[in-house]
């Protein structure tokens, strides 16, 4: 718990006795641990890279033997965060773990199909702020679906520690918490989010930096596949669905096109009267990945699960199968149904 040098706690938007005890757990099994493997969802986004990161230089500073993991290494944009040279794609023969812990993801497949066995430690902790998880999945669960990142509660299990929050920590849970909140825009933003960016600002992260890391620095390429991407944009007849699509003819072979495309649905999302963004991704066969975007009115996790997906109320995705002329008309019609309960009802 806090020292009486440890600066206090921000004051959160509504205490949860429920998490807290979830947290006070999480910190109990950690303690007790040796060796603890750090593992995030593949593709990451900024959130699963900023936490991971954030997570390893912590348990490290506890005193534990720590690996990264993530099956698709670093995104080129996060690669000025400290730590990224730890992160592992693969996990070592002997590797064996007191615990896992897997940060923003809450089922185990996200994890990629790659990951071992040995890779899930004696026990299994998970920290996660999605709608949608697995309740078989791990030994113990910090979850809150109303956090505006899953660094928003490692940020909460760190300072519920006692553990001083340096500038290279800060600098990871920023960008974790600033990207997943769409540079504070989105409506997961809340009192806690900004008070919390506060000390970490106070930790020494410099806002324009971080911003000109993660914005102002686009490769050429990702404009020129913004401009391929956009061709494809198609609206429903009433205006509530747009619809964006990524073949593979539009990107080179060895490309991160999850990278490269990512935050591009939200140029759907943000033309006026459209509800509901919809992104097809071609990934290999007949395979499509499908993001979903919602201005704030439909819940799409409802969407994501009926395709055997999941996500957040304004965020969500999945894989279906099939030409993308049958997938977008199967999303259409559920599509307009959600809008005629949700809107119209």
């Amino acid at each position: 718990m806090d020292s009486p040098d440890t600066p206090s706690m921000p004051n959160f938007d509504s205490p949860d006795d429920d998490l807290d005890r979830a947290l006070d757990i999480m910190l109990n099994r950690l303690e007790a641990c040796d060796s603890v493997l750090v593992v995030s969802h593949e593709e990451p986004d900024g959130d699963a890279m900023g936490s991971t990161l954030a997570a390893g230089l912590w348990l490290e500073a506890l005193g534990c033997d720590v690996d990264l993991y993530n099956r698709d290494g670093v995104p080129d944009q996060y690669a000025f965060l400290p730590g990224t040279d730890r992160v592992r794609q693969s996990i070592p023969e002997s590797a064996l773990y007191d615990a896992t812990l897997a940060l923003d993801f809450g089922e185990p497949d996200r994890v990629g199909a790659d990951f071992p066995d040995r890779g899930w430690g004696e026990t299994t902790i998970v920290v996660d702020h999605h709608e949608t998880w697995n309740n078989d999945f791990a030994d113990h669960y910090v979850r809150s679906p109303t956090a505006g990142a899953t660094a928003e509660l490692l940020y909460r299990a760190i300072r519920r520690s006692g553990h001083e929050i340096d500038r290279d920590l800060a600098q990871c849970l920023y960008c974790a918490i600033m990207t997943d909140t769409g540079s504070f825009q989105y409506s997961n933003t809340s009192r806690t989010t900004f008070r919390v960016a506060g000390e970490l600002l106070e930790a020494g992260v410099d806002p324009w930096e971080m911003t000109c890391q993660l914005y102002e620095s686009e490769p050429r390429r990702r404009i020129e596949l913004l401009g391929d991407v956009l061709q494809t944009l198609s609206v429903s007849p009433d205006g509530r669905l747009a619809f964006l699509r990524i073949d593979d003819s539009m990107v080179e072979s060895g490309e991160p096109v999850a990278e490269l495309t990512d935050s591009f649905i939200n140029y759907a999302r943000s033309i006026e009267g459209v509800e509901v963004a919809t992104q097809l991704r071609d990934i290999e066969g007949d395979d499509w990945k499908v993001t979903f975007r919602s201005r704030g009115n439909v819940d799409v996790s409802k969407l994501a699960t009926r395709f055997g997906g999941g996500g957040h109320h304004n965020a969500a995705g999945c894989v279906i199968e099939g030409p993308p002329t049958s997938i977008r008309q199967q999303l259409t019609d559920t599509l307009e149904t959600i809008l005629e309960d949700e809107l119209d009802g």
